[in-house]
């Protein structure tokens, strides 16, 4: 293997996965007395409200807006939506073994999202440098939010075990709007067209923020890996890590080409696509009643997987 392609697995992936170790073994001692459940609430709400807003505006002011703003999204959305209609294949051998549309839905959640923002972000940091988290910014918020927060609310609401009234626009623009994210988004696109650059103070502080976006998130992985089911599902677990890990972003590898003219945004959005399945999806499977359990699985599997085919898609990258 090319040496460029270890050093950039060895600065992207080594810290990472000592962070997800460091949240398994919290999982595992529990320090403090505060139990899995607690802590790992503490840390996504933090992360949702605090650290990453942070990050954003500590990013997106400052950057060159271009059309890769627009392209790299649009690319995403094929992607998470090939994946997602993938799983239909699923869906008769679901039915054999007295499944159903909880577990589908699982599998459409982890194998069109990815965990962009805890692995894609210091992914693309270490080959492309610090600026390189916009194109992860671009992405979370104008393709992976939306597709979890519409399709990935309707799907659990709708196919999960629970008695909630079906979505309605009002309810979804409701949720979307509630995440502060998404206004610390469009604030700093305004920061960044006016050219209204913040004090030198906050910007240090939103910086000092944002940078603990990323291990916050890590830590929630390293405390939601359980191996207890892996026995159970591994066969269907290995079947959804290959759509996420390969077949996503193969499509967007050949969609990129065809739409997409800078290489650093090609790059950078193939990457994403091959980040392992989003984390965050179990906030819906939790909620709503799809099959939990599944779904845990696969995001062990992709991200035990993701260390095998990185180098991969490195090397297509070139």
């Amino acid at each position: 293997m090319d040496g460029d392609i270890i050093s950039q697995i060895n600065a992207a992936l080594l810290p990472s996965a000592f962070i997800i170790l460091m949240g398994f073994l919290l999982k595992r001692f529990q320090p403090g007395g505060l139990t899995l459940v607690e802590t790992r609430r503490v840390i996504s709400t933090l992360v949702i409200n605090l650290f990453y807003p942070a990050l954003i505006f500590s990013v997106i002011p400052t950057v060159q807006l271009t059309g890769n703003i627009f392209s790299s999204p649009l690319v995403s959305n094929i992607g998470i939506t090939v994946g997602m209609l993938s799983c239909w294949l699923f869906y008769p051998w679901l039915k054999r073994h007295g499944w159903g549309k909880p577990e589908l839905g699982a599998l459409m959640l982890v194998c069109g999202l990815g965990n962009i923002i805890s692995l894609g972000v210091p992914l693309l940091q270490a080959i492309q440098g610090e600026s390189a988290a916009r194109f992860a910014i671009y992405v979370d918020i104008m393709a992976i939010t939306p597709m979890l927060w519409v399709v990935g609310l309707w799907l659990a609401i709708e196919w999960g075990e629970n008695d909630q009234p079906a979505q309605t626009v009002g309810g979804f623009l409701k949720s979307l709007l509630s995440l502060p994210p998404i206004w610390a988004f469009i604030m700093s696109i305004g920061l960044n067209i006016m050219g209204i650059s913040l004090p030198g103070f906050i910007q240090k502080a939103v910086s000092m923020l944002g940078n603990v976006t990323m291990s916050g998130m890590l830590l929630i992985v390293g405390m939601s890996l359980s191996f207890a089911s892996l026995n159970k599902y591994k066969g269907i677990a290995i079947l959804a890590s290959f759509i996420k890990l390969m077949l996503v972003p193969a499509v967007v590898y050949f969609a990129s080409g065809m739409l997409i003219d800078d290489w650093d945004t090609l790059q950078a959005t193939v990457l994403m696509a091959a980040t392992p399945s989003m984390m965050a999806a179990m906030i819906l499977s939790e909620r709503y009643g799809l099959n939990t359990e599944l779904l845990s699985t696969v995001l062990v599997v992709s991200t035990a997987l993701f260390f095998i085919t990185l180098p991969v898609w490195l090397m297509v990258l070139g």
